[in-house]
């Protein structure tokens, strides 16, 4: 989530009347979520054949050595 988006989350939390320990507790919910989303998302591209698994373990490992740059997505 973009900090605009998390912005215009916190106040409309806010003008519901949600106390700053709510939203803290909401936020975090959010903030987990958004992690298992994006992890499901990734999953789902490998599986789709939309990201290139062995490109991204070659991105992987070529950022360990000081190499950026492997195209991961597939056309």
């Amino acid at each position: 989530m973009c900090d605009s988006q998390q912005d215009q989350l916190v106040a409309w939390l806010k003008e519901q009347g949600h106390s700053p320990v709510e939203i803290e507790k909401i936020m975090a919910k959010v903030a987990e979520y958004d992690a298992q989303t994006l992890r499901e998302s990734i999953f789902d591209s490998i599986n789709s054949g939309h990201i290139d698994l062995s490109a991204l373990v070659r991105e992987a490992l070529a950022a360990d050595e000081g190499q950026e740059g492997v195209d991961t997505t597939r056309e």
